[in-house]
């Protein structure tokens, strides 16, 4: 039987909470992937969310989120962050022809995407993308992570601490000794706080990309529509550093974490994060993805940073693929898409 598509702005009631359901029972679930996502990132003028549906008869076999960027003359490029999700890998190729053929019937002249996919289903899905004639971005143009870090969080919390690195251990009992503490973000007065620090991070992080992320709030919806927790460290009282993590599945992720630039010497991160672990664990998460390590080398000061802090922790690397990249409509690829990177390339360099 030929799959049914659909692919719409809007879903009914019915058809919302099927698809929610689907998308968090999959194994391949991302919080990027949910209704609640698109409805809580930052929009624009040229940009919009679709829903994807698709069906063998009555049954609900993938599903996607598609971001529509408005090019020219009814063209638009969809990109599909960590999706489309499917139950069964073996599906995933009818379910990527279906949302190709949806999209292009609606003026899509070009797709990226790249599934959150790993381990023994990867090659099965990779193979899908080249026969659907995809193929990676180049390095340079990747907007995701294709490598992370998982800490696993099916034991006991004391070994999980003896996993960590010397550093970890030694940040952690810093931190504790300067009298840091973390608690549970409780209500919109903790929601504006973070908020406070997220933009003062922002400020001192130029190299730091948190385009796209959710404002304060946005993250707090979106932990209570999939589940996870915000969490403040203080010190003295005084609110020095956020974290936020959501469940995908059966694992979290850390969705954002910020810190505020008093006294840098105290560590603020590491119990954070530790906190974060810990509460994941008591919610039935298996593992706790660390969003992104360098697939090689890393590249700056502040990347080398970053991946320093999150090793401490001793992760089990997980390769996924990358964004990947295929024309629908040839001509208007190559005249829309390419015009739009030499644009974007430019407003970056100025």
């Amino acid at each position: 039987m030929q799959p049914i598509a659909h692919l719409s702005s809007e879903l009914d009631q019915e058809s919302g909470v099927v698809f929610d359901r689907f998308v968090a029972a999959s194994p391949f679930s991302a919080y990027q992937q949910s209704r609640a996502w698109a409805e809580a990132v930052p929009r624009s003028k040229v940009q919009d969310y679709l829903f994807f549906r698709c069906l063998d008869g009555e049954t609900l076999i993938g599903t996607a989120v598609v971001r529509r960027t408005r090019l020219l003359a009814g063209r638009w490029l969809a990109t599909v962050q960590r999706g489309p999700v499917v139950h069964d890998p073996a599906l995933f190729a009818t379910v990527l022809d279906s949302l190709i053929d949806a999209a292009a019937g609606q003026g899509c002249c070009t797709m990226q995407l790249a599934p959150r996919v790993r381990g023994r289903d990867l090659p099965t899905m990779a193979e899908a993308l080249r026969g659907a004639g995809f193929a990676p971005l180049p390095t340079h143009r990747q907007p995701l992570h294709s490598v992370t870090g998982i800490v696993w969080l099916d034991k006991p919390e004391e070994e999980i601490l003896a996993g960590f690195k010397q550093r970890g251990r030694r940040q952690l009992k810093a931190a504790a000794k300067a009298g840091v503490t973390v608690r549970t973000a409780n209500g919109a007065a903790d929601v504006a706080v973070y908020q406070r620090v997220l933009d003062a991070f922002r400020a001192a992080k130029s190299d730091y990309d948190m385009n796209g992320l959710p404002d304060a709030a946005g993250q707090a919806a979106l932990i209570e529509r999939l589940g996870g927790a915000m969490l403040l460290a203080e010190r003295d009282g005084i609110v020095i550093g956020g974290h936020v993590f959501v469940r995908q599945a059966d694992e979290a992720i850390w969705l954002s974490l910020a810190t505020s630039g008093d006294d840098p010497s105290i560590p603020r991160s590491y119990p954070l994060l530790w906190e974060g672990m810990r509460m994941a664990r008591t919610m039935g998460c298996i593992g706790y993805d660390l969003a992104g390590l360098p697939v090689a080398e890393t590249q700056d000061d502040g990347e080398a940073n970053r991946s320093q802090f999150k090793n401490a922790f001793a992760p089990t690397r997980r390769v996924m693929p990358p964004v990947h990249i295929a024309a629908l409509r040839p001509l208007a690829h190559t005249l829309l898409f390419t015009a739009r990177q030499i644009y974007r390339a430019a407003r970056a360099a100025a």
